[in-house]
Formats: structure tokens, sequence, C-alpha cells
């Protein structure tokens, strides 16, 4: 039954993408690819003066000669007199549209189409700020070995508590600053608000809580490579990650709480990896791999394992507006190496530092919300779904069930 259930929600997954892309842009309001306006030219017409006639006055003539001529509307030009040309409507809408419609243009051409480009990425327009927000909560719910669902009674077996579930609030600020068109700079700082619940052998329950400061981040970026048309481009990514967030978290009793548990990593480390962005509006797709190497062991005689997270998507601009994106995000993790001796792993299987690996597929739904002018003009919402697609855990360990991401980033 597990693998049939599997199979329909894959089926599912794959039905609702396939009708989602492959149906005309215009059923959203999208009616053609977003393109600079360029002036109609106005044919030039050239007016030949009459031939200057003698000066009648004075002279009778017979027959309807005598009658004045009808003046026209339109002043006859006179010969050597400048034309004024006639101002088409599409230089009309050029003038009044004024600056702001060049700097979007100019945007447009340089970091590609509103909504397209992911959140965390910025390339182009040297000077530029960016600020973002993002709230993510995410559910975690029932144990795991490998691909197999155990009971907490089978946990029991073999320790004197088991986690039941586990729900983490993350709140993420993040600074990015673009040196040149093809360089950018990023700080990214977490906070985490995490609780877990624990049944144990006699029957009771409990909770642990922890929050802090996870470990600062500070990324760069730089464009390898980008056709003009921006349908492709090629970005290095380099990053360091430090120790900032805490690993000395304890429960009401005093004692330190186990390593889920804890806000910080106690190491540095570094983050290379690499981004692809292609783009032919209104569709956009893109890769990404970003693993993150540890390096040492922190002042408790550990090390959390390296983490390699491989992401692909695609995504389609439904209006001005609105862009939707479908994204398959993967994330390896190793156990840890060494161990906190304060910390007993025959207790609880989130101590033991042999069973904290795994490697996991969410599949993400997001839909982005980039207003193009007004007063949000520059600022985006992204609302995001996620829901795993397959796990397999170094467990008894606490498998994900969902998470929900809110965003908000301005640019300016």
């Amino acid at each position: 039954m597990f693998w049939s259930w599997r199979c329909i929600k894959l089926f599912v997954i794959a039905a609702f993408i396939t009708t989602l892309f492959t149906m005309p842009a215009t059923t959203y309001g999208f009616q053609t690819p977003m393109k600079m306006p360029m002036p109609t030219p106005t044919p030039t017409r050239t007016v030949q003066s009459p031939t200057p006639k003698p000066d009648m006055t004075g002279i009778k003539s017979s027959g309807d000669a005598s009658k004045k001529p009808v003046p026209s509307a339109t002043p006859t030009p006179m010969p050597g007199m400048a034309q004024t040309p006639t101002t088409s409507p599409d230089m009309k809408d050029m003038k009044s549209s004024g600056t702001s419609s060049q700097a979007a243009i100019m945007g447009y051409n340089m970091m590609g189409a509103a909504g397209l480009v992911p959140h965390g990425v910025m390339v182009g327009m040297a000077g530029r700020w960016m600020v973002s927000y993002h709230f993510m909560i995410d559910r975690l719910e029932g144990n795991l070995i490998g691909a197999r669902r155990v009971s907490e009674a089978s946990v029991l077996t073999n320790f004197e508590a088991a986690p039941t579930d586990m729900t983490m609030q993350m709140h993420m600020f993040m600074v990015m600053y673009s040196l040149t068109n093809k360089f950018t700079l990023m700080a990214m700082l977490p906070y985490t608000r995490m609780s877990m619940g624990e049944l144990h052998r006699d029957g009771t329950r409990s909770t642990e809580r922890s929050e802090g400061i996870g470990d600062v981040e500070l990324r760069a970026n730089y464009v390898l490579y980008k056709r003009r048309d921006l349908r492709h481009r090629f970005l290095l990514n380099a990053g360091v990650g430090l120790p900032t967030g805490s690993i000395n978290r304890r429960d009401a009793e005093g004692a330190r709480l186990e390593y889920p548990m804890q806000p910080g990593s106690g190491t540095f480390s570094v983050i290379p990896g690499f981004t692809y962005l292609g783009q032919a509006v209104p569709w956009a797709w893109g890769a990404e791999f970003m693993p993150t190497l540890r390096i040492g062991r922190n002042s408790n005689g550990y090390t959390l394992g390296n983490r390699y997270q491989p992401s692909f998507w695609g995504g389609r601009q439904m209006t001005p507006w609105l862009s939707l994106i479908a994204r398959f995000d993967g994330d390896i993790w190793k156990n840890i190496k060494g161990a906190d001796a304060t910390l007993d792993p025959s207790t609880e299987p989130t101590k033991d530092p042999l069973l904290q690996g795994g490697r996991r597929l969410d599949f993400t739904f997001r839909a982005n919300i980039h207003p193009p002018e007004g007063v949000l003009n520059g600022h985006a919402f992204l609302i995001d779904v996620v829901k795993p697609i397959y796990q397999s855990l170094d467990g008894p360990q606490l498998r994900r069930r969902w998470a929900v991401r809110l965003g908000w980033h301005w640019e300016f």
C-alpha cells in the first residue's frame, strides 16, 4: 500500500504540472513576451508649394471667376517655411512613460523578467541592493529507518525515549548588493525556534524547546557566461559559514540538548556551488548545486556532516504580476563525526551521532507575486508549499511531513 500511495502522489503531481504548464499563456492574461517598445516611424510627406500667380486684384473676370476661394482649415505652408513633423502615438507613449519605463526595460535586459529569477539570486544592475525576509515552518512527525516507517514502541525497545514530532520555525534575513553587473555579495542571518515532543518508556511525554541565532553565511556569485538575450546564464557561487549559532542550548534540568536541537554548528563551513539560469519569456528553468563543507571540530568535540543540495526548477510567467514555479530540491546530509561527551547515545536516537544522516527529495510549488507598477513596484512576495516525495534516513529519525515558506524582498 505504501508504494501504491506513493505512485498515486507522483501521478497527481505530474498531471498537475503538465496541465499547468501546457495551458496557453493567454488563459492567465499574459499575451506576449515583454519587449522594448519601439516608436512607429511616421512616413515623410513632401509638400510642394503652389506656383505663385500674379495679383489679379482689380481685374474683372466673367462667370465664376469673381467667386472668392474658400480658405483651407490647414494653412498652406509657404516656400522655405520649416514644417513640424507629426508625432506618432508610440512616441507620445514613450515620452509619457519617462524614466520608469527605461529603467524597467534596462532591468529586464540585464536581470531577466520579473518573477523568473529565483529568490536569493540577483545578477546585473551594478549598484543595486536587495533586502529579503523569509519565514518557514517545517513539520516533522513519525520515525523512519531508511525509507521504512517504524512505530514509537519499536524505537523504545532500543532507547529510553523516542522523538514523536518536531516543529521548526525559521526567520531568515538577507541583504544583497551588486558590485558590478556580474559580481554580487550576500549576507544571511537565520533565527530558529524549535520544539520536539518525546515519549518515554514509562509512558510519560515531554517537550524540549530551543531557539537562537544560527550560523551567519557570507556568499558571493559571479556570472561566468550569459547570452545577450539571457536565454542561458552560468553563475559561480562561493561562500563561508561563520560559527555564530550556539551549540550549548540546555533543557529545563540544565542538561545539554541533543544535536538537532542546537541552532549552530560550532565550526566554519565552506559553501561553493554553481547556478544555471535559462529563460525564454514567459518560460524559465534552472539548476543549482550548493554543498556545505564543514571544517574542523567544534568546542564540544564533533563536526556536523557535510550537506549537498541539488535543485532543479521550471516556471512560467502567467501574468505581468504572477509567476508559478515547480521545484525539485534534493538534500543529502552525512552523519556526525566525533561526539559530544555529555550526550548518552543509548538514551535517545537524537543523541547518537551515527543516526543523524539522511537523504530527501522535496517537491515545491511556488507562487511568486511581483507587482509591475505602483507603490509595490520593486517588491516581490512568494508562497512555497513543500511536500517530500522520497525520504531515507539513518534512523530512527523524524521524517518531514510538510513545510511552508513565506517570503518578501525589496530591490532598489
